[in-house]
């Protein structure tokens, strides 16, 4: 189904709002893009459930990878509920807890450490269980902002490769059990240049550790459906591949999910403030935090650069900030009017929240057939769990 069959079926479609769809055809083809850019004998295909966590589209993306990437025990339970045989299990954190570690190690195949203390806290328990790995920050920087730069200064997230290099010419030894490494240095990149800069420097500067290990990681924080830059993953893979015969796992997130997500909710009041029509509608930046975090300003189908009718749409929230951004629409909007949000599938509802008690969006499925299934309404007795009634 295309585009805009998607939107016009999301416009006039008995559903309650606000709600969150995700569309299993366009998960389904997103994967196939991911593993279409990937793939070879050594390339494996992971899914970071980080982005997007619903069991029944879990379902949808496993039929299309090899794996899946958790970021918590949780996320790793979850994972398993939802693979197949075959299929592997991948943790990294960089808050491994010790009354977890068991319980992890019993459910993944392979775990990441995130830094060198953690590995010697954890690895008598872990490295006869399971394969372990360490994520090195290979201080490149590759992402403007530093919120999303995972090699920014200071980073909490892996082991700064200077430290790295050190510990090899100091003490290997340290590295027993490790047969695997983790990188992961960018973040919604539609260049895969940085990648192969990322590799060339690894190679360049940690030599002696590829006699040792197995598998490397190569993360997310690219985005696979840009083909002109395929040419960097090839070359990327040669290097290693020239190096030595590793198994590689790539794990994206948005890649796959972002555009298969749309919030639909509807208007429920509009009046001016001081010369500004302000549609108030019955979601909230709650729903899509990252608007209110990162200024993020989502698009919404109508909304184009001539649109005579001018609105500024605005959450439910009591928060001031509770605003999704101004917008021209070529037809005046009314209480009852549908806005639809797409291309929001990745970090929305695996980071909305109750803030105000305002509902979270109900979910649903819109198969390839066109049928929109309802998978999860929420209601009071789920607002009140949450606050431990």
């Amino acid at each position: 189904m295309g585009r805009p069959s998607i939107e016009q079926h999301l416009q006039h479609a008995a559903l309650s709002t606000p709600a969150f769809v995700y569309d299993t055809g366009t998960l389904a083809e997103d994967t196939a893009i991911a593993r279409a850019a990937i793939q070879d004998d050594h390339s494996r295909l992971l899914f970071a459930l980080k982005s997007f966590s619903i069991p029944d589209g879990l379902r949808h993306i496993a039929a299309g990878v090899d794996g899946f990437a958790a970021s918590s025990l949780f996320e790793a339970r979850l994972a398993r509920r939802v693979m197949t045989p075959g299929q592997t299990l991948h943790i990294t954190s960089p808050g491994l807890r010790p009354d977890e570690i068991d319980a992890v190690c019993d459910t993944v195949d392979y775990i990441t450490f995130n830094s060198l203390p953690q590995w010697q806290r954890y690895r008598a328990t872990a490295r006869d269980r399971v394969q372990c790995g360490l994520r090195i920050n290979p201080q490149l920087s590759f992402v403007q902002d530093a919120r999303y730069d995972p090699c920014r200064a200071h980073s909490k997230l892996g082991l700064p490769l200077d430290q790295l290099s050190r510990l090899l010419r100091d003490a290997p030894d340290e590295l027993a059990g490790i047969r695997g490494l983790h990188v992961h240095s960018n973040c919604d990149s539609e260049d895969l240049a940085p990648l192969l800069q990322t590799v060339e420097r690894l190679l360049q500067e940690l030599d002696p550790l590829f006699d040792r290990i197995e598998w490397i990681n190569l993360g997310g924080g690219y985005l696979f459906d840009t083909p002109h830059n395929q040419p960097a993953l090839a070359q990327a893979r040669q290097r290693l591949a020239a190096r030595g015969d590793f198994r590689l796992f790539f794990e994206p997130g948005a890649s796959i999910a972002r555009r298969a997500g749309y919030l639909v909710a509807s208007v429920v009041d509009l009046f001016d403030s001081g010369g500004r029509q302000i549609a108030v509608l019955d979601t909230s930046v709650n729903h899509l935090p990252e608007v209110f975090e990162y200024q993020f300003v989502p698009d919404v189908i109508g909304d184009c650069e001539d649109g005579e009718y001018e609105y500024t749409l605005a959450g439910s929230a009591c928060l001031a900030g509770d605003l999704f951004g101004d917008y021209g629409f070529r037809a005046p909007l009314a209480v009852g009017s549908r806005v639809i949000f797409p291309d929001i599938g990745a970090y929305s509802m695996v980071k909305a929240n109750w803030f105000n008690g305002i509902n979270l969006p109900t979910l649903y499925a819109l198969d390839e057939d066109g049928e929109l299934r309802e998978i999860r309404r929420f209601d009071f007795d789920d607002f009140q769990h949450m606050s431990g009634e």
